[in-house]
């Protein structure tokens, strides 16, 4: 009974720290995905609303049926507060679905703010202005998110064998 306990402790050991390491890499690849989505979502949003005149909402809920991860969500909640017609401006509104919709502790700091200051160029008046800061941010965008992949790309399976290894390290301690 008491080699059958240990059994089953080491087992839980070995699967803690096994699923550490995944959501570790799980982690990294969200984070990748949604800088590539936003990128492609920001590509995208340049065409609808410069060269198609597409109204903001419209232009929102056609981009947020071509994401996968959350920022579809953002998207949709923000095309339904600018339906509303609540009297907050866009940068609040694009904040507060943000703030919403984005898992916390995902993003820095830094980088959460960047997502803010996107509601610039999503909201402009001007098009010839607009279409600059798109292309601006899409550009952040694709940089952040090449960085992004090549930290999964080195960290994701270094991440993997480190928890394994201290799952290991921690079943040979305990025994």
């Amino acid at each position: 009974m008491r080699i059958i306990m240990k059994l089953a402790g080491m087992f839980c050991v070995m699967a803690a720290c096994a699923l550490t390491g995944i959501a570790l890499e799980r982690r990294l690849k969200k984070r990748w995905q949604l800088f590539r989505e936003m990128r492609e979502t920001l590509v995208f949003l340049e065409k609808e609303m410069t060269y198609h005149r597409s109204p903001i909402h419209e232009a929102f809920r056609a981009a947020a049926g071509r994401c996968a991860t959350e920022l579809g969500d953002v998207l949709l909640e923000t095309a339904g507060q600018i339906e509303r017609r609540s009297g907050q401006t866009f940068r609040e509104m694009w904040s507060e679905a943000l703030m919403r919709q984005l898992p916390s502790g995902l993003l820095a700091q830094d980088e959460l703010h960047l997502f803010g200051e996107t509601a610039a160029a999503l909201c402009n008046t001007d098009v010839v202005m607009q279409k600059t800061l798109l292309e601006k941010y899409a550009d952040r965008f694709r940089l952040m998110s090449e960085a992004e992949a090549e930290a999964c790309r080195e960290k994701g399976g270094l991440y993997r064998r480190l928890s394994a290894a201290a799952g290991i390290f921690l079943v040979i301690l305990l025994i």
